[in-house]
C-alpha cells in the first residue's frame, strides 16, 4: 500500500535541493504560486485572495531538463593560479553560463564551487525544454572553450550531462530548493562520465530531440546506487537550425486523412495570389498536434505540380534567445540567397546585393538603388548563433517604416524578378513578435504582388492579436481534432496489419490527434510492443490489447500536454488539475467542493479550458450526465493529475470523497466510485498519518457496499476483485485486527473464495 520515497544519502548531488521556506510573513497564492511578502489581501499575480496565514510553497509533479556542468581540471588550475585571477575567471565564468542558460530559458538553480545546475521547464513547461538544454550545453561547451583561449588561462573546457524526467518542484521557490529527485542525481553522474568538452545526455532528453540533434552511439555508464549501468549519449552537433522550417520525417509518412476540405481552401488562397497579383494571408490555427504542419506539405506537394516556378519560403518564430523579433523574415532572406551558417557579415551582403542585381531589370540595377536595399536588409543577415536576426528599432539610425518598406520590396522585386508568386510559411507563430505580425500586415496592404502568407499557430495568437483574423483578403483556418474514422485510417496506413479492435483501441487513446498516434505507436515500437516489419507495425508475439490499452504514454506526449496546461492561466490550469482528481468527467458541484470556491466564481475558468479544449460540456439531453464536463482526452487528464503532488492529490481524493457522501445524488450513484477515490488516496501517502485509519475504514465499508452490490448483480469478477481491494485495505483500517462488528481480514477472504467458486461454477 504505501509508496516509500527514495532512501537518503550523503552524497550532495543525490539530494542537492533541499526545501526552504518562504521568508518571514511571506504568502503564497494559492492558485499561482505567487509569493507575496507585502500586507495585499489579493495575488499581485492573478488577483486570487491571499491566504491570512503564511504558508509553505505549493509542490508540483513535472518533467523537467536538468543540466549539470563542471570545469575540467578546475582544481589543478586553482592550486598554479593567483587567487584574484580565480576569482575572476569563476566571475566570468558564471556570468557566461547564466548568460547562456537563460537566453535559452533556462534558470540557474544553483553554482557549486566550478559546477553550475541549471533546470529548464521547472516553472513552465514547454515542448522544447529538452532541445533548449541541449543547445545551451553545446553553446557552453564552445564558448567556455573560447573564453579560455581569449583569457589567457589556456584550454578550459566544461562536461555536461543532461537528463530529462519527473522531478519534485517547490512553486515560488527561487535558486536553490527548487528541484528533486532522482534525475538531479544521474545528470550529476552522467557530467562526471564526459570527456571534457563534451555533453552526454540521457535516453529521455535523445528521444525528445533526436529530430534536431546529432547524437553519438549509446554507451553504459555505471551509476552510484543503480545496479544496472544506463545508456547514455552524446550531443554531437545541432542538425537542424532554429528557423529552418524542416518538418519532421515522420510528419509524411501517411496520406491525408481528414483535410480535404482544409487543403482546399488553402489551395484556393493560392489560385487568388495568383489570379489577382496581389498578397493573401492564410492563418491555419490548431493546438499542438492536430496536424498544421501536414497540412502545409500538402499544400507544398500540391505547388510541386503548378506547372509554374513557385518561391517558396518556410521559417519558424523563436520561443527564446535574444533579437528573435524578426527571425522567421530574416530565415526566408537568408534562404533566398544562399547564406551559409558562420560566414561574415561581408559575404553574406555580398550575397544579398547578387540576388538583388539579378532581379532588377536593365537600368534599374543603379548602385544607389542596391544601397539603399541592402543597408536596410543587412540587419536581416546578421544572425546570432541560433539565426536571430540582430535588429532594434534603431538599427543603422532607420526607423521602422523604412526598414519595413525595403523588406515589402524585396518580396516584389523576387516576385517580378523571377516572374514567379512567392510563398512565406511562418511556422510557430504563435511566438511571432508583435512587431513580425505588423510587418505582414504592412506587406499584404502595400505590395503589389503575387504572395501568399501562411500563419501557423496555435490559438493563443488569435487570442492575442485577434485583429490577425480580421485582415481583410485573410482565410482563417481552425483546425480541430480528427474523427474517429479519420484517426483509424491513419494509424491503419502505419500498420495496416493491425486487427480492427486494436486500431480502435488506439484511436480512443489518441483522441483525435495525429501527432498523438504517430507518437504512441513510435513508444509501443520502442517498448517491443509492435514490431516494424516490410508490410508495417503489427503486434508483437504474446501482446494483447489489454497490454497496449494500459502501456504508458510516451515522454514526448506528457510534454507536449504539460506545455498546453502551463500555457493557461495560473486559475484555469489549477481548475484543470482539480477536475482531474473528480476524474475522466465532473460537475460544477463538486469541482466547487473540492476547490472550495463557490460555482460562480468557477464558471470563468471552466469557461476558459472549455474554449481551449481542455474540456468539453455534455449538453445531449439524452445523456446522464447532461450539464457535466469531460477531459477531451484522456492523457490531458492523466498529465493534469500527474502534475499535481503526491500530497495535494491524496488531499484532493479526500475532499472529493467528503462531496460525495454528503451528496445523495452523487454517492448514490457508485459506491465503487467512493472507494476508489478512498484507496488512492490511500495509495497516494507515502507514511501513515492521522487521516490514513478513519480514511481506510471508510474505504473498506464502500469496498464491501459495491462488491455487495455487483455480487447482487451476478458480476462476480468485479465483486472477487473489489473484496480483494477491501483485504488489502484492512490492516491499515484495523491495526487490532478486528472491526467494531468482530470481523476479521479471514471472513473478508472467506468471501472472496465464494465470489471465485461461484463464477467458476457458473
Amino acid at each position: 500500500m504505501w509508496s516509500h520515497a527514495d532512501s537518503g544519502s550523503s552524497d550532495p548531488a543525490a539530494s542537492p535541493a533541499r526545501a526552504t521556506s518562504p521568508a518571514s510573513g511571506a504568502r503564497i497564492c494559492a492558485s499561482c504560486a505567487t509569493r507575496s511578502t507585502d500586507a495585499a489581501n489579493f495575488c499581485s499575480q492573478c488577483g486570487a485572495a491571499l491566504p491570512s496565514d503564511p504558508q509553505t510553497p505549493r509542490a508540483e509533479r513535472r518533467y523537467t531538463s536538468i543540466l549539470f556542468a563542471d570545469l575540467v581540471g578546475f582544481t589543478e588550475l586553482a592550486e598554479r593560479t593567483d587567487a584574484e585571477d580565480i576569482r575572476e575567471l569563476l566571475s566570468e565564468y558564471f556570468a557566461l553560463c547564466r548568460r547562456t542558460i537563460e537566453s535559452l530559458g533556462g534558470v540557474v538553480e544553483k553554482f557549486i564551487g566550478d559546477a553550475v545546475m541549471a533546470v529548464w521547464g521547472a516553472t513552465r513547461t514547454r515542448e522544447d525544454d529538452a532541445e533548449r538544454a541541449v543547445r545551451a550545453a553545446l553553446e557552453l561547451t564552445r564558448a567556455v572553450g573560447d573564453y579560455g583561449r581569449a583569457s589567457g588561462f589556456g584550454g578550459l573546457a566544461v562536461r555536461i550531462g543532461i537528463v530529462t524526467d519527473e522531478v519534485a518542484v517547490v512553486l515560488g521557490a527561487a535558486g536553490e530548493g527548487m528541484v528533486a529527485g532522482t534525475a538531479v542525481n544521474l545528470a550529476a553522474r552522467l557530467q562526471a562520465a564526459a570527456a571534457p568538452a563534451t555533453v552526454l545526455t540521457d535516453s529521455h532528453t535523445r528521444t525528445l530531440t533526436v529530430e534536431r540533434i546529432d547524437f553519438g552511439r549509446e554507451k553504459r555508464v555505471a551509476v552510484k546506487g543503480i545496479a544496472e549501468e544506463v545508456p547514455a549519449y552524446q550531443a554531437l552537433r545541432v542538425i537542424s537550425e532554429t528557423g529552418s522550417g524542416a518538418a519532421p520525417a515522420a510528419e509524411i509518412l501517411t496520406t491525408l486523412v481528414g483535410r480535404d476540405a482544409e487543403r482546399d481552401v488553402l489551395i484556393a488562397s493560392f489560385d487568388r495570389v495568383v489570379a489577382t497579383g496581389r498578397p493573401q494571408v492564410a492563418v491555419v490555427s490548431a493546438d499542438a498536434g492536430v496536424g498544421k504542419s501536414r497540412l502545409v506539405l500538402e499544400l507544398r506537394d500540391h505547388l510541386d505540380y503548378v506547372p509554374m516556378a513557385i518561391m517558396w519560403h518556410s521559417a519558424r518564430c523563436l520561443s527564446y534567445g535574444e533579437g528573435v523579433a524578426y527571425s522567421a523574415l530574416s530565415s526566408a532572406v537568408r534562404s533566398r540567397i544562399g547564406a551559409v551558417e558562420g560566414e561574415s557579415q561581408a559575404v553574406a551582403i555580398g550575397r544579398l546585393r547578387t540576388k538583388l542585381a539579378s532581379w532588377a531589370s536593365a537600368g534599374e540595377a543603379a548602385s544607389a538603388d542596391l544601397d539603399w536595399m541592402s543597408e536596410r536588409l543587412a540587419p536581416l543577415l546578421s544572425a546570432g548563433a541560433e539565426s536571430a536576426p540582430l535588429l532594434s528599432s534603431g538599427s543603422a539610425g532607420y526607423g521602422r517604416d523604412e526598414f519595413f518598406a525595403a523588406w515589402s520590396l524585396w518580396f516584389e522585386r523576387m516576385s517580378a524578378g523571377e516572374n514567379a508568386p512567392v510563398v512565406w510559411v511562418i511556422e510557430d507563430a504563435q511566438w511571432a513578435d508583435d512587431g513580425l505580425l505588423d510587418f505582414v500586415r504592412h506587406l499584404q496592404r502595400t505590395v503589389p504582388a503575387p504572395v501568399l502568407i501562411v500563419i501557423v499557430t496555435r490559438p493563443e495568437l488569435l487570442d492575442r492579436r485577434p485583429d490577425v483574423g480580421a485582415w481583410e483578403n485573410t482565410t482563417v483556418l481552425d483546425l480541430g481534432p480528427l474523427d474517429d474514422e479519420s484517426i483509424v485510417a491513419l494509424i491503419a496506413g502505419l500498420a495496416p496489419e493491425l486487427p480492427r479492435d486494436i486500431l480502435r483501441l488506439l484511436s480512443t487513446r489518441v483522441g483525435g490527434v495525429p501527432l498523438y498516434a504517430r507518437e504512441l505507436l513510435r513508444s509501443l515500437v520502442d517498448d517491443g510492443l509492435l514490431q516494424n516489419t516490410d508490410g508495417g507495425l503489427r503486434l508483437a508475439p504474446g501482446v494483447t490489447a489489454d497490454t497496449l490499452a494500459v502501456a504508458e504514454p510516451p515522454a514526448s506526449l506528457r510534454v507536449l500536454i504539460a506545455s498546453r496546461l502551463d500555457s493557461l492561466e495560473a486559475g484555469a490550469r489549477l481548475v484543470a488539475q482539480l477536475a482531474s482528481v473528480l476524474g475522466f468527467s465532473f460537475s460544477m458541484p463538486a469541482l466547487a467542493a473540492v476547490s472550495k470556491r463557490p460555482v460562480h466564481d468557477l464558471a470563468g475558468d471552466v469557461s476558459t479550458l472549455e474554449t481551449r479544449g481542455i474540456v468539453i460540456s455534455i449538453t445531449d439531453p439524452l445523456s446522464s450526465e447532461r450539464g457535466h464536463y469531460v477531459f477531451s482526452h484522456p492523457l490531458i487528464r492523466q498529465v493534469a493529475y500527474e502534475m499535481q503532488s503526491r500530497k495535494s492529490r491524496s488531499e484532493r481524493h479526500l475532499a472529493t470523497v467528503d462531496f460525495l457522501e454528503s451528496s445523495p445524488d452523487e454517492g448514490s450513484r457508485s459506491a465503487a466510485v467512493i472507494a476508489q477515490h478512498l484507496v488512492d488516496a490511500l495509495q497516494l501517502q507515502t507514511a501513515p498519518s492521522a487521516s490514513t485509519e478513519p480514511a481506510a475504514r471508510r474505504a473498506v465499508h464502500w469496498l464491501l457496499a459495491a462488491a455487495d452490490s455487483a455480487r447482487r448483480l451476478g458480476a462476480a469478477t468485479a465483486a472477487r476483485r473489489l473484496y480483494e481491494q477491501a483485504i488489502d485495505v484492512w490492516p491499515l483500517a484495523n491495526p487490532a485486527g478486528r472491526d467494531a462488528d468482530g470481523r476479521t481480514v479471514r471472513d473478508l477472504e472467506e468471501l472472496a473464495r465464494e465470489v471465485a467458486s461461484t463464477s467458476v461454477t457458473g
